[in-house]
């Protein structure tokens, strides 16, 4: 009976670990992605070009996402995309200011590495849950999403106090939480979970 327990209590703790990290994963990932959007209005030059190369910038995003998907593990992929997205937004506030090209470039850069792990956290949070809790988890998921879609333009609006704030409080939680994806199970090549207990297979 004992061992029955402790089965059980090792899966809830996996169960609220998993929900934890792939809620904060889902909610930092949305206000990366809103809050670049909803930037290109501010980057320097013309803004119609800089909205143009916001949207072009996603078609290989997604082309590497399907790459990502097929070939590469899930924790490793959105972990160091989600990192390199930071550092890329981190580096912006760096760059002296008549180098707009590189910072719009590292702006650009930023924006496809959220965009892909947009496209690939979609189906890894499916395939973290079992089936018995597969659409309630992935419905607390996009929940999470959507506030962050919310609060997405006060990050932007912190910009009347330091152009610098939003670059530096999306860039470090948006790498923090790639550094904390390393923390999620990996389930690339694993069967998807029947049952809860079925979490434990996961390796990490």
């Amino acid at each position: 009976m004992r061992g029955e327990e402790l089965d059980t209590c090792v899966c809830c703790m996996l169960l609220l670990q998993a929900a934890l990290l792939q809620t904060g994963n889902r909610n930092t990932l949305t206000i990366a992605y809103y809050a670049l959007s909803l930037n290109t209005a501010n980057l320097h030059g013309n803004p119609f070009f800089n909205c143009f190369l916001s949207a072009v910038v996603e078609m290989p995003a997604y082309g590497l996402s399907w790459v990502m998907f097929r070939w590469c593990p899930r924790r490793l992929s959105v972990s160091s995309t989600l990192f390199a997205g930071g550092v890329f937004i981190l580096i912006i506030q760096l760059i002296p200011a008549h180098l707009v090209v590189l910072s719009i470039t590292c702006e650009m850069m930023g924006k496809f590495s959220v965009s892909t792990v947009f496209a690939v956290v979609y189906a890894y949070t499916a395939e973290l849950y079992p089936t018995v809790l597969r659409n309630t988890a992935v419905g607390a998921c996009s929940t999470a999403s959507r506030i962050g879609s919310i609060i997405a333009p006060y990050f932007i609006y912190l910009r009347t106090y330091s152009v610098s704030l939003p670059y530096i409080l999306v860039g470090s939680l948006t790498a923090l939480t790639g550094l904390l994806s390393l923390l999620l199970p990996e389930s690339f090549g694993m069967p998807l979970p029947d049952t809860i207990s079925h979490m434990q297979s996961f390796p990490g």
